[in-house]
């Protein structure tokens, strides 16, 4: 599983390499030696004279068990510089308590978003209450929304995908979700579309007529751009455009580079 997150086309050709029946291997695996490729690309050896000793089926699990111990060894530097970084925050002791799960979650959030939790901790304003119309039809909707549609809607609101573990990590951190009234109001709200506070996880919501129509909205506004923090950054919707966001961001700091030099 750990091999699966660097390098998941190497983790399914052990699979298959441990599961297909010998004619099929030979037919398959043909020129394949003891060596393996690193994250970096380089090339090492899985035992003495590896470049040599050819991969075969009666040696396949020797070869898959040395594949994978090199390719987790490989970051053991960078893990222990990370165990060190840990340390001076937590006593390593302490860690001995909890699984790696735990310490995900307890540290960056929960991966899925629990619509419960984060309507327990949120606020409204401008005349809002939970026994508004809107606000029913906004739990409603989110409670329907695809894992992937509601991880959207947390960053559109709030610039990152995963909430505070708990309530006790809602209180820690005095993390709140508002929700308000737009502060411009529009002829028909119907067309408007639900507005962000990114920084301030603030949420802008119109009056809609209906759940449907509040759902179509919502969708419309986290599938436009849910990644821009900056309401003036207009998202790319050209797929034929090839200059990148980050290729335009470094044009822009090399111009206010030679201007500054100019002055």
């Amino acid at each position: 599983e750990d091999l699966e997150e660097i390098d998941k086309s190497v983790v399914d050709l052990l699979k298959f390499m441990q599961d297909v029946n010998k004619d099929v291997f030979e037919k398959s695996i043909q020129d394949t030696y003891f060596l393996t490729l690193l994250s970096d690309e380089s090339e090492v050896e899985l035992c003495p004279a590896g470049g040599e000793k050819v991969v075969t089926y009666d040696n396949r699990f020797e070869f898959i068990e040395k594949v994978i111990e090199q390719r987790l060894r490989e970051s053991v530097i960078q893990c222990q510089a990370v165990r060190k970084g840990v340390s001076k925050v937590i006593p390593l002791a302490l860690l001995n308590f909890v699984g790696w799960k735990e310490c995900e979650t307890t540290v960056c959030g929960k991966p899925k978003v629990d619509v419960d939790l984060l309507q327990r901790h949120t606020r409204y304003s401008g005349g809002l209450s939970e026994n508004s119309k809107r606000i029913e039809f906004l739990w409603e909707v989110l409670r329907e929304l695809s894992e992937d549609d509601i991880l959207r809607f947390i960053k559109f609101c709030w610039g990152q995908e995963r909430l505070p573990a708990n309530d006790e990590e809602f209180q820690r951190r005095h993390t709140r979700f508002m929700i308000k009234p737009p502060e411009r109001q529009t002829g028909n709200e119907d067309k408007a579309l639900p507005k962000a506070d990114t920084c301030f996880f603030n949420l802008e919501l119109p009056a809609y007529s209906t759940k449907q129509i509040l759902k179509e909205r919502v969708l419309t506004a986290i599938h436009t751009d849910c990644d821009s923090m900056n309401a003036e950054d207009n998202p790319n919707l050209d797929p034929n455009q090839d200059q990148s966001y980050e290729e335009q961001y470094e044009e822009e700091q090399l111009s206010e580079y030679h201007q500054l030099q100019t002055l």
